[in-house]
């Protein structure tokens, strides 16, 4: 997959603009109201920057964004200090249940069984 465009020129600036806009998606992970300044950031239109984000790296920004959420909350969820409702929360998920769903899909486990598969056999 690559950017659908016939200069070199063209597809390497494409690309850059793309990388740009994904180091603030980096940055700014946890905020979904992020993708529309990703675009400006790009200085795509926010239809162009989708189609492009989608070609080049295989998944829309908002799964990229999501992916870096669940990944946030693996990293969480070690720590102990947090409980799962507050994970959710601070994450910007709708609710837990949302959370908890989501992070099944991902994993293969409920958060708490995540959690609890962290800790050392007794």
């Amino acid at each position: 997959m690559g950017v659908p465009a016939r200069r070199w020129s063209t597809r390497t600036d494409l690309y850059e603009r793309l990388d740009d806009a994904k180091a603030y998606l980096d940055r700014c992970h946890l905020d979904l109201g992020s993708l529309e300044e990703a675009a400006l950031v790009a200085g795509l239109s926010r239809h162009h920057f989708l189609r492009l984000f989608h070609e080049v790296h295989g998944i829309t920004p908002h799964q990229y964004l999501t992916a870096r959420r669940l990944k946030a909350a693996e990293q969480m969820l070690a720590v102990r200090d947090l409980t799962v409702g507050e994970i959710a929360c601070s994450l910007g998920f709708i609710s837990q249940s949302a959370f908890g769903r989501l992070f099944k899909k991902h994993s293969g486990m409920t958060p708490t069984a995540y959690r609890k598969s962290l800790l050392p056999c007794q």
